[in-house]
């Protein structure tokens, strides 16, 4: 079983239901998925995951208090996007609507319950995308909810 972490605000995060909803990336859309398509973002690791958080974050949200959530899932349920297939300059933001385009397909088609993705925030790394609409998403376990924060030595 591979896992994929996932941290979010307490106030989207009571349930497992409600984590993995994918309601922020249709809302606002995301790197890999334009606004009205619905995917979860995870991480793969805790690491990865709260460092794709902090780039996000504003120095004061920085100390907040963030619940957290490990997905496990078979690996036959992944797809993987390698390096090789995205153009040079993906991680530039004015490469968005190509790398949206690629997220976006994959999640109306609904081709795997998991895509894994190269992380933009630390090269060598990846991050995976959850389609909670896709047939087997009831594959996939989670852990209990717990909390999270960051380590406050981040903000002098």
């Amino acid at each position: 079983m591979l896992t994929g972490w996932r941290i979010a605000q307490p106030e989207f995060a009571s349930t497992p239901d409600e984590m993995m909803s994918g309601e922020g990336a249709f809302l606002y859309g995301g790197r890999w998925n334009s606004q009205g398509v619905r995917v979860v973002y995870l991480g793969s690791s805790l690491a990865q995951a709260a460092m794709e958080l902090l780039i996000h974050l504003g120095r004061a949200d920085i100390l907040k208090s963030f619940r957290i959530m490990e997905v496990s899932f078979a690996e036959a349920l992944v797809q993987h996007i390698a390096l090789a297939d995205l153009p040079d300059d993906w991680r530039e933001p004015s490469m968005a609507p190509a790398v949206q385009a690629v997220g976006d397909l994959w999640a109306t088609e609904k081709s795997s319950l998991i895509l894994q993705v190269p992380s933009a925030a630390l090269p060598g790394e990846y991050n995976y995308l959850f389609n909670p609409l896709h047939p087997d998403a009831a594959k996939a376990t989670f852990s209990t909810i717990t909390s999270f924060s960051y380590d406050p030595r981040l903000v002098k």
